[in-house]
């Protein structure tokens, strides 16, 4: 080891400019090499952060944009003196402070539970091996990558050989063969083999960083929810905007004071914001983040919830799913009598010591089989998932290789053993072949002929528990897909062990187009001898049937599907690269946690279609009679001073007791039924039919007062505080028809909620009448009993037309496909 030149002790821009290090593979860098790289800022940068910043989550909770406008309006109201009004801010700064509670809350409990998935890498320090963050990877580092190995930075290798995968780079999806002197790519994994590596590039150098966002790692789920909400508000925001002028200049036109034109103008946009959606939504979330934290489940996009919550079908692979990953040597078959069991185990031993091949089979083999030097090893192929094989020379012993026997032998040599391979193989055990050649292996090409030698017989370990869980979603209207490695009757036995509908036709993948292979995904469940590329092809083609497709892996081989999922779910125990691609992990690797995952997603979905129609009423409300006041004010005369009658204090029996806290205790209750149809279509049919209603009872009032004018004791409603004060007990009356509405079926917990509701705000409200205090800026002076009997009968009458409107939109829904 020694210094190419000497260091200036500068943090360097990038690693062109750095000094380098020449670095024996078996020893690395010492103390004083690893200081100086350190002080110079050639350290490994963190390649990603899942989630937000609590920087970003403050902005998000406290300027929102509805925020920054509401704080305006706030503005505009203390200057011209309306203090009564700012009651909203209240509410607006309770809603802030929960949301940054649950957030603040949920990346806490992300954060710890990173702990246990952030990346690791294994270097070599003064002659020790070390694992590290990835982070903590300096330039001329030694690592040590393996099978199922992500690489963290760009490197040469230096010892040893790879078989690596670089489709989240370059978009290839075949093999490359890294041998001593070759580069090998950050953001590539390793599929098989094993080497040290010298590491050259790091940092924001490094294809991991330069192309995070592109081709590595995450990719974000399509949320419809998410495209819900910036839907929505892109919408609300430019009616707001619009209105907001308009009401000004009708003001203006209408000669109205400026404290009576900003008490119009702040009750039209303060009840047209539905700022406490978001926040509703946002906390909701956050909820079930942290819920599912406890449950051992790490979020790493938090609409990822919604995508596994409106899951048609999920894809999974055998192993480490339906079974727990681990396997046994069951038996060794012997074909060929020229060797005798003990003679395999010693071969074997040699075999795999000499491929340096890691999996969970190969491990099942060593366990019996312990690794040994006794035959010297003169060529190597690693295991490839392609090939499906691996094969080794020995010194005077010809070669042999292990694999699956349809992709070891020709045809003829196959055709002796198929039948004794298919008996082990419906009894849903695995098998592999052993096979023998006097040949040498000739680069990475095998011998033309080999012939059998015995069969390797592997059992897998079934779940406790995984029929139920398989149940459960049988149950739940999601369908699932195995596809698997496997040979397809192995899969097939195993899958019908368990349960898995239509296991009893497995179907094997083996050398079909892209085109059958899609068509098959379409009528079939099991699939087997699945390369990595056709798990792509069936999670593609599931997708373009319009079906919410989600992918549970573990391997390198799962990482093209998963990346391609609707939502993708890794199990902890699996590949480093797996976890990096998935949208959730589960830490305890228990596929039979998935259901309590689901029913988490439903839970916010469903209550969130639930809650949203209570805000976007008031939304639809707000606007319709904005527009309906602009233009009367248009077309009026000057003198009249037509403008929008009602102020923030007016609504806010049905902002806070119906909405507001009405929402939040909704948002939690449990709700697991299967979430149908486009959210924001599902949300405004249900508003649609209580914002007709109200606004027609609404502008009935005011119509009575305009007819009164013309016509004097025709309508009996006088004043237009009159008109303002039956308004105000419509709103808050039939608000809670709504809630009613959106509560029923009743459960205990909503028969409480809304009793609570209703008894305190009919309280407050009948306090403020009789002890006239102006919480609510009307003067109950201006209602006779003549306008108590005709609020009475049109109200009653009100909710039958409802109920009907809200049956006819339902069908319609319906009809068109909307659940």
């Amino acid at each position: 080891m020694n210094l190419k030149r000497l260091s200036n002790r500068r943090k360097y821009k990038n690693n062109v400019d750095a000094i380098r290090y020449t670095v024996d593979f078996s020893y690395g860098l010492n103390q004083e090499q690893l200081q100086e790289r350190k002080t110079s800022g050639l350290v490994n940068t963190s390649q990603t952060r899942v989630g937000k910043s609590y920087w970003n989550i403050v902005y998000a909770n406290v300027f929102s944009f509805f925020n920054v406008l509401l704080y305006i309006i706030a503005a505009a109201m203390i200057i011209v003196g309306y203090f009564g009004g700012l009651f909203f801010l209240v509410i607006l700064f309770s809603n802030m402070f929960i949301g940054l509670y649950q957030d603040i809350r949920a990346k806490r409990m992300v954060e710890k539970l990173q702990l246990v998935t952030s990346p690791k890498a294994k270097v070599i320090r003064e002659g020790k091996q070390t694992t590290i963050a990835v982070s903590e990877i300096v330039l001329d580092d030694i690592i040590l990558l393996q099978n199922g190995d992500q690489v963290s930075a760009d490197g040469i290798v230096m010892s040893g050989e790879l078989s690596v995968n670089e489709s989240l780079l370059t978009g290839e999806s075949y093999t490359v063969k890294k041998s001593v002197g070759l580069q090998v790519l950050g953001g590539s994994y390793v599929t098989s083999g094993k080497a040290y590596v010298q590491v050259n590039r790091i940092g924001r150098d490094t294809f991991i960083n330069q192309l995070q966002e592109k081709a590595r790692a995450f990719k974000r789920p399509k949320s419809k929810l998410l495209g819900a909400i910036n839907g929505l508000f892109k919408t609300i925001g430019a009616f707001v905007f619009l209105t907001g002028a308009l009401m000004i200049l009708s003001n203006i036109y209408q000669g109205i004071d400026v404290v009576t034109s900003v008490k119009a103008v702040s009750g039209s946009l303060v009840s047209m914001i539905p700022s406490g959606m978001y926040l509703l939504t946002s906390m909701t979330l956050a909820v079930a983040v942290f819920n599912l934290g406890k449950k051992r489940t790490l979020v790493q996009e938090m609409y990822a919830i919604e995508m596994l919550a409106r899951t048609d079908v999920i894809c999974i692979d055998k192993t480490g799913t339906i079974t727990d990953g681990t396997m046994a040597l069951d038996e060794i078959k012997i074909i060929d009598e020229n060797f005798n069991k003990e003679k395999i185990k010693v071969l074997l031993g040699s075999f795999f010591y000499a491929t340096k091949d890691e999996s969970s089979t190969v491990q099942a083999i060593i366990d019996t089989c312990p690794l040994n030097e006794t035959y010297k090893s003169i060529g190597v192929i690693p295991f490839n998932s392609a090939d499906k094989l691996s094969a080794v020379s020995f010194e005077r012993v010809g070669s042999f290789v292990v694999g699956a026997a349809n992709f070891v032998l020709d045809k003829k040599e196959y055709a002796k053993i198929s039948d004794l391979e298919s008996e082990y193989m419906s009894r849903g055990l695995r098998v592999l072949l052993l096979a023998h050649s006097d040949e040498a292996i000739k680069g990475s090409r095998l011998p033309k002929k080999v012939f059998p030698v015995a069969l390797l017989i592997i059992k897998d370990r079934i779940r406790e528990d995984v029929s139920t869980t398989l149940e459960w979603f049988k149950n739940n209207g999601v369908q699932i897909k195995v596809i698997s490695g496997d040979h397809p009757t192995t899969v097939g036995e195993i899958c019908q062990s368990v349960g898995v509908l239509g296991a009893e036709d497995p179907v094997s993948l083996a050398g079909l187009s892209d085109e059958d292979v899609g068509m098959l995904a379409m009528t079939k469940t099991v699939f087997g001898r699945v390369t990595p590329e056709q798990k792509e092809v069936i999670v593609n083609k599931l997708k373009s049937d319009n079906k919410t497709v989600a992918m549970i892996g573990d391997g390198v081989n799962d990482i093209l599907a998963l990346k391609h999922a609707d939502c993708s779910v890794a199990m902890a125990s699996g590949s480093e690269a797996t976890r990096h691609v998935a949208h959730m992990v589960l830490l305890d690797s228990n596929f039979n946690a998935l259901p309590s995952v689901v029913q988490e997603g439903r839970r916010v979905i469903n209550n969130l279609q639930r809650t949203w129609s209570l805000f976007l009423v008031k939304t639809i409300f707000t606007i319709a009679l904005t527009l309906t006041f602009l233009i009367a004010a248009v077309v009026s005369p000057r003198t009249t001073q037509v403008s929008y009658p009602f102020s923030t204090q007016n609504m806010y029996v049905w902002e806070i007791a119906t909405i507001g806290v009405a929402a939040f205790f909704l948002a939690m209750q449990p709700n697991y039924a299967k979430v149908k149809g486009t959210f924001m279509s599902n949300v405004i049919l249900r508003a649609f039919p209580a914002a007709i209603v109200m606004i027609l009872q609404v502008l009935a009032f005011f119509a009575m007062y305009a007819f009164e004018g013309v016509y004097h004791g025709t309508t009996d409603v006088v004043y237009k505080q009159t008109a303002v004060v039956m308004s105000f007990l419509t709103m808050d009356f039939f608000s809670f028809v709504i809630l009613f509405r959106v509560c029923f079926p009743f459960n205990r917990y909503r028969v409480i909620l809304f009793s609570t509701l209703f008894v305190l705000a009919s309280g407050v409200v009948a306090l403020s009448a009789y002890m006239r205090w102006n919480l609510f800026d009307v003067d109950f002076r201006y209602l006779e009993t003549i306008n108590i009997q005709q609020l009475f009968f049109i109200n009653i009458g009100a909710i039958p037309v409802y109920l009907l409107l809200d049956f006819v939109f339902g069908r319609l829904a319906r009809s068109r496909k909307y659940y």
